[in-house]
């Protein structure tokens, strides 16, 4: 037991409490500068400093007490070995003598001390098959706090409690190098523009990039009402004084009159804009969107269904920029929880645009997922690459418009590149929660949906959820489905020259009921054109799928009991007429 019990000459190589970097933590000390003051009264003061280690283990429990939960375990260790020696500083202070013979308190609260520390270092590195004391060797811990770990627990010899004293030192220089110094190193205190799910505070960035909007939103209500310059716009009667302002603003700006280009030169400034890499200023950016576009929103709502206003044309290059600074996921995602939402006025336009860009977003992915996966056939050059500018791509034009036909200008073109790095990332737990959430605003956007999540639904899983949907949307679903069986519509003719007709139920189903109803109508239906035959109706079997109530049976609701005679059943009378 005599065994040098020096610290470590370098640094060990512990994992253990290691944090991902660029992520923020919830911690139980406040600020970087509280955890630095337990670091010095723990590690950096004397010895022998009764005050300054007692009020740093004070400081140890407020922070048990402030987090619960996924407490590090080397500030746990750190607690237990400083604990001892806080109890061994004020045994000492109470016996001036200092003789071994009554320090057996002492000793049990160290034996504790270790037999905890190796436990829980060894419980976090969590390799079962290894032994302890390869655990704690890779580490970088001396295998000797091991056997005294063993002499601790089994309580087989009589242990000095100066080879307590210098173990315990022993462990404090371990986590002083392994955790403490580590932690002080990468430890970056917290902003609000750093925190996930935040928004940024005001500032001049975030100012430029609603000016920018307020700009974009002005310059397209000019042009969905056919102003492409600024003259034309000065023209039209349907835009406000303001925006007339804003527009000859933009044009000083860009130094631009027609309103095409300072389209694209305001999105390229955007783009430009050297903006915060973070969750928060995406959701900046996407409420700055929604707070200065409101005239595009309304535009929406007006023209959706007009052919002469080509919206997926028109804003495409504000997609496109969204999707290059990586905010189209988040806008897509607060276009469907606004979609998805109930309010209180049926007037309320805001389902009505959100489900409209939700679903043309949607699409926009699936048609450049189907492009992508075209092109993988293509020999080398013939479709232009991420970012080339040199090339044009005349075949994926030519693609988008036989895949879209006459809709093409009312569909969002993310890219025409192979290898386009956007695409929308879908769980299977988010697009269930769509699915169970649908609506009469978000039943177009869900069957697309299906096709973009990661990983992707076997074929059979796919066409039962496409079906299921369809009851809900009597819409064709065939040109934004994958699937080779997404084409659930029923084709009839009539005659040899007999144009084909499509078979719909014009009946509206939402909900179960309305589904138990329509099944009720069609076995009505079916009972009553049944052919006779001698004089009897040729009638179904009864359903053997019915509900049962111990001895008894609930009655097939298909069967008219009026027209059978008493004591008799549908089978009897069945083999009778036979």
């Amino acid at each position: 037991m005599e065994t040098d019990a020096s610290s470590p000459s370098e640094t060990p190589t512990c994992s253990i409490d290691r944090r991902l970097p660029n992520q923020t933590y919830i911690s139980a000390w406040r600020n970087k500068a509280e955890f630095r003051m337990v670091y010095e009264k723990t590690f950096n003061s004397a010895p022998d400093d009764f005050s300054a280690k007692e009020d740093a283990l004070q400081w140890l429990n407020l922070w048990k007490v402030r987090q619960v939960h996924d407490f590090p375990v080397c500030v746990r260790c750190t607690h237990l070995v400083l604990d001892a020696q806080v109890f061994d500083l004020r045994w000492q202070r109470d016996n001036p003598d200092g003789a071994e013979g009554n320090a057996t308190e002492v000793k049990n609260i160290y034996a504790g001390a270790f037999t905890r520390f190796i436990n829980f270092l060894t419980e976090a590195v969590g390799n079962k098959r290894k032994s302890i004391a390869e655990s704690v060797r890779e580490i970088g811990i001396e295998t000797y706090l091991v056997e005294l770990r063993h002499l601790c627990a089994h309580r087989s010899v009589s242990i000095s409690i100066d080879v307590f004293r210098r173990s315990a030192q022993y462990c404090m220089d371990w986590l002083k190098r392994a955790y403490w110094e580590r932690e002080l190193a990468t430890m970056a205190p917290v902003r609000p523009s750093t925190v996930m799910n935040a928004y940024v505070s005001a500032d001049y960035r975030l100012s430029d990039v609603e000016d920018l909007f307020r700009m974009y939103d002005a310059v397209m209500a000019a042009v969905v009402r056919e102003a492409f310059t600024l003259d034309m716009a000065r023209e039209c009667a349907e835009l406000t004084v303001d925006e007339k302002q804003l527009l000859e603003t933009c044009c000083k700006r860009f130094g631009a009159s027609r309103l095409s280009k300072i389209v694209k030169r305001s999105m390229l400034e955007l783009r430009e804009l050297r903006l915060p890499p973070n969750q928060a200023t995406v959701n900046a950016i996407c409420k700055a969107l929604f707070d200065n576009c409101r005239r595009m929103f309304v535009d929406t709502v007006l023209h959706a269904g007009n052919e002469r206003v080509p919206l997926g044309k028109i804003h495409g290059e504000l997609f496109r920029t969204l999707a290059a600074i990586g905010c189209l996921q988040t806008f897509f995602e607060h276009l469907m929880v606004i979609s998805e939402q109930h309010y209180p006025d049926e007037l309320d336009v805001r389902p009505v645009w959100a489900g409209f860009w939700a679903h043309r977003i949607a699409v926009a992915f699936q048609l450049l997922k189907q492009f992508k996966r075209t092109c993988r056939t293509m020999a080398p050059g013939k479709v232009a690459r991420f970012g080339d500018v040199d090339i044009k791509d005349r075949y994926a034009s030519k693609w988008y418009q036989q895949r879209l036909g006459a809709a093409t200008d009312q569909h969002i073109i993310l890219d025409q590149t192979i290898d386009s790095p956007w695409h929308l990332t879908l769980s299977r737990a988010y697009v269930l929660a769509r699915v169970k959430a649908m609506n009469e605003h978000t039943k177009d956007v869900v069957p697309v949906l299906l096709t973009l999540i990661e990983p992707p639904l076997p074929a059979s899983v796919q066409q039962k959820v496409n079906d299921l949907t369809q009851i809900f949307n009597k819409a064709n679903y065939a040109l934004y489905n994958d699937s080779h069986n997404s084409d659930t519509t029923t084709v009839k003719t009539k005659g040899k020259n007999a144009q084909p007709t499509v078979e719909e139920d014009s009946n509206e189903i939402y909900t179960a009921e309305h589904l138990l109803q329509a099944l009720g109508r069609k076995r009505t239906a079916s009972s009553t054109s049944a052919t006779e035959q001698n004089g009897t109706v040729k009638l179904d079997p009864p359903t053997s799928k019915r509900k049962r109530h111990g001895l008894w049976t609930e009655p097939d609701p298909s069967i008219d009991w009026g027209s059978y005679p008493l004591g008799t059943c549908p089978a009897e009378l069945g083999g009778v007429h036979a």
